[in-house]
């Protein structure tokens, strides 16, 4: 369902800039590192079964779709890598009537590092205050692989979805940016388990200006 939602709200967003009478030309408009922190408990204490941090790296691309005075929508592109750290802190999150209890919880309670590899794309709306700053609200949603198995999620194929708040600062060619974000890690129960991650965070990054 929450994919399903994800996948609406983004249509309507490519809809509404599309209809729009005058479609200035795509373009790339900038590109950019980014480098970003999140967990699971560090900002809001969200689920106590768990504790779930990444580093984030980042190369993000933005194209224009839609331009209208300080109104802008654009097209997100981010290859992305995690570097993450799991582990399960509730013992009592594996069920004492599952035959292999111990030994799941032996394989799944200690510490972990796992590799997480994915492709978000999204929309970014982007209000200018002035020609050099300027505010914005994303989101995104982009299929993901992820190398390790935990009791909350299966190794293998996930959907990663982003939505954030930031700020980007423009100096002649160079842009610097911002960001708060939450995110949202599962597999659409495509297999299971399919609990999730989520996390908040932040992200700074710097861009190259084509314009």
């Amino acid at each position: 369902m929450k994919l399903k939602l994800l996948q609406v709200f983004f249509l309507f967003f490519f809809i509404t800039v599309f209809s729009q009478e005058n479609k200035p030309t795509k373009k790339w408009l900038r590109i950019g590192l980014i480098y970003g922190y999140s967990s699971q408990n560090t900002v809001l204490k969200q689920d106590s079964d768990y504790a779930y941090e990444n580093n984030i790296f980042k190369i993000s691309s933005h194209f224009n779709l839609s331009e209208k005075g300080n109104h802008v929508w654009e097209l997100l592109v981010e290859p992305s890598y995690y570097r993450s750290k799991h582990k399960l802190i509730n013992y009592w999150f594996i069920s004492h009537t599952v035959s292999n209890g111990d030994e799941l919880r032996a394989k799944f309670m200690p510490l972990k590092t796992m590799n997480e590899y994915v492709l978000n794309l999204g929309v970014n709306y982007k209000y200018y205050i002035n020609p050099k700053l300027s505010v914005y609200a994303l989101g995104n949603v982009g299929p993901m692989y992820i190398d390790t198995e935990t009791e909350r999620l299966k190794k293998g194929f996930a959907f990663s979805d982003i939505f954030a708040l930031g700020t980007n600062y423009k100096i002649n060619k160079m842009s610097f940016d911002l960001k708060c974000m939450i995110r949202h890690v599962s597999n659409a129960n495509l297999q299971k388990p399919n609990f999730g991650y989520n996390a908040v965070g932040f992200e700074i990054g710097t861009y190259y200006e084509f314009n």
